[in-house]
Formats: C-alpha cells, structure tokens, sequence
C-alpha cells in the first residue's frame, strides 16, 4: 500500500517546518495523536527513535531514516510483519509552501493489514495534512 496527499499552506516554509518536524508536540495540534515521547534526543535525526501513540491504534517506536534540514523527514516502525515508512516533504510554493505527505506499508503482512485498516491510515493521513494547515496559516 502506498498513499500520497499534500496541501498547499499560506505561510513560509521557515514556519512550516519546526511545527512538521516538532513531533513531540504534534499532539497540541493533531487529533490523531495522543503522544510522543523521544527516546534519544528531542529533535528528529537520522537514528532518531520516537515512542508515537495514536488514538485506536497500538504504540509504536518510529525510527526516523532519512533528513534533509527545512526539507524533509522520513521515519519508519515494523509490526506484525510489515514496515510502514511515513515520508513527510516541504518546498516553498508561491508565498507559501506545499506539504506532501507519504505513507507506505511494505512486507509479508502489508496486504492483510492494508485490507483491514488502511482506511484509517490514509484518512490519518489526510488529517495530518489538514491538521498542519489549519496550524501553521496565520
């Protein structure tokens, strides 16, 4: 399974970002998100390890793989046989930025739990891009 969304925001990339990447403070802003706790260091890096809970689904450790400062973050969990990678890119866009946001699930038991909750990932999805929108336009 392989999901894509984006928004275009009315603010500044430079504004965009630390609200995107500040990920322990995603619950003041995202519905979807009860918590998260760092468990290396507060900021994402590569290696970076983050204890997330989302509402109606299990905790997991997400362990951000890739980082391109003011422009892009991925970080990815395992469970039950499959890996889901949550992509998460900014560019500037007129006076604004966009905001594209990836979610995929690769492995033996993608097909099984894309089947029975991939509804939800993609509308969690679409929350986090709506939801980052609404916080970041003035």
């Amino acid at each position: 399974m392989r999901y894509e969304t984006g928004t275009e925001i009315g603010a500044r990339p430079e504004e965009v970002w630390p609200v995107m990447t500040g990920v322990e403070r995603w619950p003041d802003w995202l519905p979807t998100v009860a918590s998260v706790q760092a468990l290396d260091s507060g900021a994402p890096r590569p290696g970076a390890r983050f204890r997330l809970v989302q509402r109606r689904t299990p905790p997991a450790v997400w362990t951000v793989t890739a980082f391109t400062p003011d422009r892009e973050f991925t970080w990815e969990t395992s469970f039950l046989g499959a890996r889901m990678t949550a992509e998460h890119h900014l560019e500037a866009a007129g006076g604004g930025s966009r905001v594209r946001l990836v979610l995929s699930l690769e492995g033996r038991a993608a097909p099984l739990l894309a089947s029975i909750a991939g509804a939800r990932m993609r509308r969690f999805v679409d929350i986090e891009a709506t939801a980052l929108k609404w916080c970041c336009e003035p």
